[in-house]
């Protein structure tokens, strides 16, 4: 988004010191928020996007005169067995230093059945979540913002305890564009259209993008795809497998509305969410679990919620998701 253009639709006036000093700014946040490669780009075990610490601070190294971060002493809750610490980056930018404070969070490692986490998981959880902190600082900043406002989303593999994908659109597009199952455990990144011509510019032959996905494309081409945008096509996208009832959301939209709640709870898992649904549409008068059943399915997971319902509960998390990342705000304040 273009302040110049904002300033002229609001008929604002800037002198020629200000659009210099907005254009400095403009130019570096393009700089911070520039794609990275598509290798760097990876799905963890929720299924949620991210990019490895050490890319992170490779683009931090080329872009701020000096960074530091302060790590504080780490908190860790026995009962979900996470753990969270505050973290605080310095960083001088075109010569004004910028302060920001982030929580990290991370889950520790336990071997199924035993009460507690063994080993030097707690102290690998720790390092963790102080990365996890600093990805946040950084983002902040203007690193990768572009992550954290959901412009690259996942085609998850949705595993069951036997570690099988439940997913036939994933184990579809493996095939369609000739994947490592291994390499892409938890799913498949996926980009929007604007990055492609960055990475026509840069050579970059192996992105996978929503057209190549999902049929549409987007025709912007300097800017990323607004969220509100992105958010009615993912309403439309009724891309199914032969497995998925045309009466049930499909794949994509039961990680977007996974994707509302880990946005302010990585914790959360998809029990958690499916009784966040059954609450909010038990208020309505739904009985979203009899309902489901009538049509064939038990609702124990997200991609069980029948289409009908779909726009009422996204909007419901979307406002949810902001009342709790205004409180955390405004507790990191």
């Amino acid at each position: 988004m273009s302040i110049g253009k904002i300033a002229q639709s609001l008929g604002v006036e800037l002198s020629s010191s200000s659009r210099e000093q907005i254009m400095e700014k403009e130019r570096w946040l393009k700089l911070a928020d520039a794609p990275f490669p598509y290798h760097d780009y990876k799905v963890n075990y929720d299924g949620n996007i991210y990019i490895a610490q050490q890319c992170i601070a490779d683009r931090n190294a080329l872009l701020f005169d000096q960074f530091q971060y302060e790590a504080e002493e780490a908190q860790v809750n026995t009962d979900t067995w996470c753990v969270g610490v505050w973290v605080k980056v310095r960083a001088i930018i075109n010569g004004k230093e910028h302060s920001v404070r982030q929580y990290g969070v991370h889950t520790i490692s336990k071997l199924r059945g035993d009460v507690k986490p063994v080993g030097d998981a707690m102290e690998q959880a720790i390092k963790s979540a102080v990365s996890d902190g600093m990805k946040k600082c950084s983002s902040w900043l203007g690193i990768a913002a572009h992550i954290y406002r959901g412009e690259v989303i996942s085609i998850r593999a949705n595993r069951n305890k036997e570690g099988q994908s439940q997913s036939k659109f994933y184990l579809q597009n493996l095939e369609k564009f000739g994947l490592s199952e291994y390499e892409y455990k938890y799913g498949i990144p996926v980009l929007p259209d604007s990055f492609k011509s960055f990475y026509e510019k840069m050579d970059w032959t192996d992105g996978i993008f929503y057209s190549d996905v999902f049929g549409y494309r987007d025709h912007q081409e300097d800017e990323h795809i607004p969220s509100e945008k992105m958010e009615k096509k993912t309403e439309k996208v009724q891309e199914r497998s032969e497995a998925e009832s045309p009466a049930f959301i499909n794949d994509m939209q039961a990680n977007y509305l996974r994707g509302l709640i880990y946005d302010f709870n990585e914790n959360a898992q998809e029990a958690d969410i499916v009784q966040a649904i059954i609450a909010y549409l038990v208020k309505r008068k739904v009985d979203i679990v009899q309902e489901a059943e009538e049509m064939g399915r038990r609702f124990t997971t997200v991609d069980a919620l029948p289409s009908m319902h779909f726009t009422s509960v996204h909007r419901y998390f979307k406002q949810l998701r902001r009342a709790r990342l205004e409180s955390t705000e405004e507790k990191s304040a």
